[in-house]
């Protein structure tokens, strides 16, 4: 075949059925990278969503502790300023006392020092219902 007997004609019509069918498969090609970005980014924004969810429940959880070992702390000091304040109180009242100078046994000392951590340590944990005695 010579070239002028090829019919420029159906060349062109050729040529142009390949280019329109390349843009289609191109235009198809890019919707669906579209949608899959478009898919992407929805769940990485719920993802973002849930990290943000997690991280004030941690601050919150972080504050609520703090105020916790505040309150304790401070529960802390009252409770040591009012026995160290008591103590003074007790001293006056025992200062002119014959039995003030006296011992107390070793026995009943263990068992005070006993009472007394049952009761700090009641103090610190809920409450069971039980009293204290």
């Amino acid at each position: 075949m010579s070239l002028s007997r090829v019919k420029w004609g159906a060349v062109t019509i050729t040529g142009l059925l390949l280019l329109v069918i390349a843009l289609g498969v191109i235009l198809r090609l890019q919707s669906l990278s579209k949608a899959l970005l478009t898919q992407q980014n929805r769940q990485l924004a719920q993802e973002k969503v849930s990290a943000e969810m997690i991280a004030n429940n941690v601050l919150r959880a972080t504050v609520l502790f703090s105020d916790i070992a505040q309150a304790t702390h401070n529960a802390n000091q009252v409770s040591n300023a009012e026995s160290e304040r008591r103590v003074v109180v007790i001293r006056k009242l025992v200062k002119g006392s014959s039995c003030a100078t006296e011992l107390v046994p070793r026995p009943a000392a263990d068992q005070l020092r006993a009472h007394r951590d049952k009761v700090r340590t009641g103090s610190a944990s809920t409450d069971t219902g039980e009293s204290a005695g």
